[in-house]
């Protein structure tokens, strides 16, 4: 029956929509996973060796990597949160057949094994057991060392599972999982706990003595019977087929007392808060804020330009590319209801255009908290700033125009590729890559501050000239609203 279950499944991947995913779609995801292989595999085999042998000299190598392999975990186990996938399958037709639910939940478990992200780290792992490892240890402590990896590989997999079942059950369990991430991040980075060098320690361990693997072969078996225990006791149709609660639902009615305006922007926020795939990628823009912790904390040391231009961006403007990506396919759903009623086209695309300027202005003003660190961060964000909202918004505005997949509102947002077309993959260069090629086009005739004056002065002609391009879109958008109803119903 297993083997059925896998036929089954086979056929479910196969027979499906996206399937057939564009040509697009599928040159970009094997790219990137080629491009991530290549990554992994010159870290494992150039990049940590040669760091690792110039930074520690006359230290013991493996020991010396066992404490930042926690930081790899750590980071490995946030990667996962946002990208890997909960094991499911379509088991309504199976719930009735004679097919005990502990053989499905086991069956998926097993099926949620064959994951890039459980093959990835082997292409680092491998070269490094090879280089590192083998020659300054016994064949035991070797191994001892190669299967605890193994093992917290699996660790990350299945706690990852259990905790995205548990955080899509909580209105606050994402929340509480970024506030221990973080409050553990906080406790070894200021020195009050060494996490990192007792990680090490226990892997050193381990290798000292290898009958200890025996005893992280609990961690994995104990996360994995969490997740047995979770799906047996929810694999019921009135379970799965369980209804939103009222008290989740927010009605946002105050903001149509702001007039026609307000009607739009109340129909767009209640679009991204009441269905799961825009309200996790709004909340993904909000944790954007914080990547200047990241980018800026080496400001000092002389980073690149172009990255301060990037992570400005990235902070104040995430917000438009991340929903404006699919505009107005976010919608489709109910698109030609939309169309019928009684309201101009213009007023739509500047509801959403207000929407996107007064978030990015909320955010652009949280990340004003970086000039601490660096005056010039104020710089680059203000200038970022207006240029995103005169020229970047009015680019999704474009590219939205051709807009020809529905978007499923309810799936999941993380590694979620339905309703991805060529546009939404053309949109990342102009919105991300323009603004870089912008900045050094100016600096390489003046200087750094001009060029910053002359992006926020295009951003600012931008908004200046916004009346004209709204007529321009909505004349755009009322030509191609029939051809957006019958593609988004083919889709």
């Amino acid at each position: 029956m297993k083997l059925n279950l896998y036929s089954f499944a086979w056929k479910e991947v196969r027979r499906s929509s996206s399937f057939g995913r564009s040509i697009a779609t599928t040159i970009m995801l094997v790219f990137l996973a080629l491009y991530f292989t290549l990554v992994f595999l010159s870290m494992g085999v150039f990049v940590i060796p040669k760091v690792l042998a110039e930074k520690y000299p006359g230290h013991e190598m493996t020991s010396v990597l066992n404490s930042y392999l926690l930081i790899y975990f750590a980071f490995d186990l946030a990667v996962r949160q946002m990208l890997q996938n909960l094991p499911t399958i379509s088991f309504k037709p199976f719930i009735i057949q004679n097919i005990k639910r502990k053989q499905i939940a086991r069956y998926l478990l097993t099926r949620s094994l064959l994951h890039f992200f459980n093959l990835l780290p082997f292409f680092m792992i491998m070269p490094l057991f090879f280089r590192i490892v083998i020659p300054d240890h016994s064949t035991a402590a070797a191994l001892g060392w190669l299967v605890s990896i193994v093992l917290l590989i699996l660790t990350n997999h299945f706690l990852t599972t259990y905790l995205k079942w548990w955080i899509n059950e909580s209105n606050y369990g994402f929340y509480v999982f970024a506030g221990i991430f973080c409050g553990l991040y906080a406790v070894d980075y200021f020195g009050i706990v060494d996490l990192t060098g007792l990680f090490g320690q226990l892997l050193d361990k381990v290798m000292q003595n290898p009958v200890l693997v025996l005893a992280l072969f609990v961690i994995p078996v104990l996360f994995y019977w969490l997740n047995l225990r979770y799906l047996v006791a929810n694999l019921y149709l009135n379970l799965v087929e369980r209804k939103q609660k009222d008290s989740n639902v927010w009605d946002f009615s105050w903001m149509s007392r702001l007039g026609d305006y307000g009607k739009f922007v109340s129909l767009d926020v209640r679009m991204i808060w009441r269905n799961k795939r825009p309200r996790t990628q709004f909340l993904m823009t909000i944790l954007f804020l914080a990547y200047g912790l990241l980018i800026y904390k080496d400001v000092d040391k002389g980073i690149p330009e172009g990255i301060l231009i990037l992570g400005g961006l990235l902070m104040t403007g995430m917000f438009s590319i991340s929903i404006g990506q699919f505009f107005p396919a976010w919608h489709s759903r109910y698109f030609s209801m939309l169309m019928t009623q009684n309201f101009k086209m213009k007023q739509f695309l500047q509801a959403f255009y207000y929407l996107n300027v007064v978030v990015s202005f909320v955010y652009f003003l949280v990340t004003l908290v970086y000039g601490i660190i660096d005056i010039r961060i104020i710089y680059f964000n203000t200038a970022l700033f207006f240029y995103h909202v005169g020229v970047n918004i009015n680019l999704i505005f474009l590219f939205g125009s051709g807009s020809k997949k529905a978007v499923d509102l309810g799936g999941s947002a993380m590694f979620n590729y339905q309703g991805m077309g060529a546009s939404q993959w053309l949109i990342a260069f102009p919105l991300l890559v323009g603004p870089i090629v912008v900045f050094y086009l100016f600096k390489w005739t003046t200087d750094s501050i001009p060029a910053l004056l002359m992006m926020g002065a295009i951003g600012i002609v931008g908004i200046l000239l916004q009346p004209q391009l709204f007529n321009y879109f909505a004349k755009k958008y009322n030509k191609n609203k029939h051809r957006m109803i019958r593609d988004y119903k083919n889709s």
